[in-house]
């Protein structure tokens, strides 16, 4: 479980440091550095939530940051939906930007046929964002026990949200990363340690690392850049 969190203090890292870093941002960087802004609140509320023991409303958060990150990955695929995104009237963006839509768009984009997004989606708006019966397992210490007001500590409900956040953080991380391509040298270092850190985490939990070429030609070009 460390080592999750410490892969979404990671993710946390580089919200932080496009938007600190980022000189002269263009009107569409500024828009997604506000989205990235709101999820790197969410991850931290996300984490106080947990670990304070309230695990649905953890759950929430968790959610948004999921629906974020999957925004971001649409907007990137045309220069023009970030504008669309921002003055599309709340009366007109659940058809144009709603999260149903969104994930069919990736989904089409992607290949995927097996609705596996949408499946995500359900299954927390079914836990902690809609009021179910099948959320109150979210409230109870055991699994017949009667629902606990206030905080808990579920060793298996603390566990599950937090293999919960990694997932949808890295998402939301890696969507927002292509919109503020590395400029400096200090740039390239952070990206690079964001892959390293992220192709870590991905070999010891999936057993599967990453093609290691981006990383490695991020690094000749960090060494091309310290040489001069």
């Amino acid at each position: 479980m460390s080592f999750h969190v410490s892969m979404i203090e990671r993710c946390m890292d580089m919200h932080h440091y496009v938007r600190v870093n980022t000189e002269d941002m263009t009107e569409d960087q500024v828009i997604v550095a506000l989205i990235g802004a709101s999820v790197f609140n969410s991850m931290a509320s996300a984490i106080k939530l947990l670990l304070g023991g309230y695990y649905q409303s953890s759950g929430l958060q968790i959610r948004y940051i999921m629906e974020s990150g999957w925004l971001l990955d649409y907007l990137r695929t045309d220069p023009k939906l970030v504008q669309e995104w921002k003055v599309t009237p709340e009366d007109k963006r659940q058809r144009a930007f709603g999260p149903g839509f969104i994930r069919d768009e990736l989904d089409k984009r992607d290949g995927f046929t097996e609705k596996k997004r949408a499946a995500h989606y359900k299954r927390l708006c079914v836990l902690c964002g809609h009021p179910t019966f099948a959320g109150f397992a979210m409230l109870r210490p055991e699994m017949n026990a009667d629902a606990h007001m206030g905080p808990m500590l579920v060793p298996s409900l603390l566990e599950g949200c937090i293999q919960e956040l990694v997932q949808v953080s890295i998402t939301a991380t890696q969507a927002l990363m292509p919109f503020f391509p590395p400029q400096t040298l200090s740039d390239y270092k952070a990206k690079v340690q964001f892959c390293e850190t992220t192709g870590d985490w991905m070999e010891r939990v999936f057993d599967k690392r990453p093609d290691p070429t981006p990383v490695i030609e991020l690094k000749k070009l960090i060494a091309q850049l310290e040489a001069r």
